[in-house]
């Protein structure tokens, strides 16, 4: 997990959560993803860069559109960023760090993840709406589905193709099924106060949702 205060990477291990490793990246790092290679990519928000950490050490940065904010990476290798003050998606390959290509992203994008064929799910927070794209052979936006409610956290549920999302202005979080090149709502939940993450445990399908209102950790079991 990147520590924005400490400019470092710390890996943590699990079950137990110590400390594996802590590595020193680039200014603000505020978010992380790893592909399968062994390599991790850490956005660091303040520099406008991406660093890449190996075997507990950075290995080499990349420039990024300003200000990145998310990362995602494929299981194919390629790796999403998302510019919140660019307003842009830009993949690259996770292997060479070649740029594939840099598009729009709405209005005002804040995270990104990953999905099956090479899909990037982009929440336009400003923009109340999810953007779709394809990765190759240049990225290219497939779809746009309008989500009111300042759309913020993102996770996806490869097992079961299911997509969430968190709404901070409604206080809620969205469950979607994934179709191709849109989505399809299944269900809404009530959440913590001011829901800025979100993730899910693939084997259980349990859902966790954090409210950074009140440091609160909300637990769902979807239906």
């Amino acid at each position: 997990m990147p520590a924005e205060g400490s400019d470092s990477l710390v890996q943590v291990g699990l079950p137990d959560g110590k400390i594996t490793s802590e590595t020193p990246v680039g200014d603000f790092p505020h978010a992380a993803a790893a592909a399968r290679n062994g390599r991790i990519f850490v956005v660091n928000e303040m520099a406008s860069t991406a660093s890449i950490v190996e075997g507990g050490r950075e290995l080499e940065t990349i420039e990024t559109a300003f200000k990145p904010g998310g990362v995602a990476v494929t299981e194919d290798g390629l790796v999403g960023i998302v510019g919140v003050r660019g307003l842009t998606l830009e993949v690259f390959e996770a292997d060479t760090l070649e740029s594939l290509g840099r598009i729009d992203a709405g209005e005002g994008p804040t995270h990104v993840r990953a999905g099956p064929d090479n899909r990037f799910y982009v929440t336009d927070t400003r923009g109340d709406a999810v953007l779709i794209y394809g990765a190759r052979p240049e990225p290219e936006r497939l779809g746009r589905v309008s989500l009111p409610g300042s759309p913020y956290g993102i996770a996806i549920d490869p097992r079961r193709n299911h997509l969430w999302i968190t709404l901070t202005a409604e206080q809620s979080v969205v469950q979607f099924a994934l179709e191709g090149d849109s989505l399809r709502e299944i269900s809404r939940y009530p959440s913590v106060r001011q829901p800025n993450t979100v993730a899910v445990d693939p084997a259980s399908g349990r859902v966790f949702v954090t409210g950074k209102a009140d440091g609160q950790l909300q637990i769902l079991e979807p239906r």
